[in-house]
């Protein structure tokens, strides 16, 4: 059988990991989470950047230990014997927030589309995008590299630019403290980095790369931590200057709400900044369906899953199979999130706010992916203590003894995250959910 074709260094790995946690987040949720945090939604990104650069790290040195495709189920089934339904459900969340995620971002660029077209209907743009990225995933992996690579200079250029616009021509003095008024500023933060904390997603899923990255033991390490950091300095200094230009009332409201902030100080910039979302939007897209159609395959290879996921086409050495799952997947959200509000008319409310469905599968996607953290710091520390003996080629810093103390807190701070911000009992039903429909796909031993 054919084996998936090893492409990828350093510098596509970590171009990859950037264009996967940029775009969606800034050019979509920034101003839903501004809706909710006010001014001091900058809070919420550091709040939200704290788990991610602590968890990142976790990520960085097990990947190095097990440079698999399956990536978390891998990490778990080897720091807890036996668990094999426990490996399994990490992998499956996974694959989940990376098909979710790729629905998600799909229906941002088709926001954007259909603001330049004037079209009415997001869902033909959303599922074309979809179609053609699933395509290219299928023709090869130095492809999607290479144009995830440009897409990804594009959009950081378009976030230097609202970050400059902000400096230059200031339009409003924020108070960095303001919340909504009336509401508790604790929970408002907590609430609003739910929401933004999709923007972070992405770093998770560089391990799925390893089987067609070359010296994926040092690389991927490496490409995680450079991302997440390079990341995470972007979001802040976007999120402190977004608010320089627009309050945060209209950048809640609004549909677009980088380009409209950027208008205010320089007219020319909104269609610049819509252009430059449909390419921040589309690398999202093509970022996740890679690593979604990559973990499928890997947990094909661990004999967890149907082992058709695993086949590997002969002329394009890329899982044409699991390819084409992910993207039905993707596809299949994008028509419940759009005609199923509209055919029965039921709405999510939760602390005053109304959650569109898409919002809901965007908090899924958010609370299934903290509890594969959960479980990728929990795997980090288990490891340590039980076997010292596998060589690390990255280690993540500050421990006592046999234990490292970054993925404890990390995973305290998860626990708050998860206690404050995700109290809504649908979140934790259609996750629920979620693990049932994966349970479908498990192939018992």
């Amino acid at each position: 059988m054919p084996e998936l074709k090893r492409e990828l260094g350093l510098g596509y790995a970590t171009l990859f990991g950037v264009g996967l946690i940029l775009g969606a987040g800034v050019y979509v949720l920034i101003g839903r989470a501004a809706g909710i945090a006010g001014d001091a939604v900058w809070a919420s990104v550091a709040f939200s950047g704290l788990i991610a650069v602590s968890t990142a790290l976790s990520f960085a040195e097990l990947a190095g230990m097990f440079p698999y495709a399956s990536s978390t189920h891998r990490y778990v089934a080897e720091a807890f014997p036996g668990r094999r339904l426990l490996a399994f459900l990490a992998g499956w969340l996974l694959f989940f927030g990376g098909v979710a995620g790729a629905a998600t971002a799909a229906l941002g660029f088709a926001g954007y589309f259909c603001r330049l077209t004037g079209l009415t209907s997001p869902v033909l743009p959303a599922l074309a995008l979809l179609v053609l990225l699933s395509v290219l995933n299928w023709w090869g992996i130095r492809e999607s590299a290479v144009l995830s690579a440009v897409f990804t200079v594009i959009e950081s250029l378009g976030l230097l630019l609202v970050i400059v616009l902000a400096l230059i021509s200031p339009a409003r003095q924020p108070n960095y403290l303001e919340v909504a008024p009336g509401a508790n500023p604790l929970v408002a933060v907590m609430v609003g980095a739910a929401i933004f904390y999709f923007a972070y997603t992405g770093f998770e899923f560089q391990p799925t790369l390893s089987e067609e990255t070359r010296d994926a033991e040092r690389v991927i390490p490496e490409a995680i931590v450079l991302a997440v950091l390079v990341t995470t300095l972007l979001y802040l200094a976007v999120s402190l200057c977004v608010v320089r230009l627009m309050g945060w009332e209209d950048l809640g409201a609004s549909k677009a709400p980088l380009a409209d902030a950027a208008s205010i100080a320089w007219a020319g910039s909104y269609g610049l900044l819509m252009a430059i979302a449909l390419f921040a939007t589309t690398n999202t897209v093509l970022g996740f369906l890679v690593s979604s159609s990559r973990l499928v395959y890997g947990l094909a290879e661990e004999g967890v899953v149907w082992e058709g996921f695993g086949r590997v086409s002969s002329w394009r050495r890329t899982p044409h199979v699991s390819v084409f799952f992910s993207g039905l997947l993707a596809a299949l959200l994008i028509l419940l999130t759009d005609y199923l509000p509209e055919a029965t008319g039921w709405r999510l409310r939760f602390g005053g706010f109304e959650y569109q469905l898409i919002d809901l599968v965007g908090k899924t996607s958010s609370l299934a992916v903290l509890l594969v953290f959960l479980l990728v710091n929990s795997s980090l520390i288990a490891l340590r203590v039980r076997k010292p003996e596998i060589p690390r080629p990255f280690r993540v810093p500050l421990s006592v003894g046999r234990v490292p103390v970054l993925p404890l807190l990390a995973n305290l701070l998860i626990l708050v995250f998860l206690a404050v911000s995700f109290a809504d009992w649908i979140v934790w039903l259609s996750t629920g959910l979620v693990m049932l429909l994966g349970l479908l796909m498990y192939k018992h031993g």
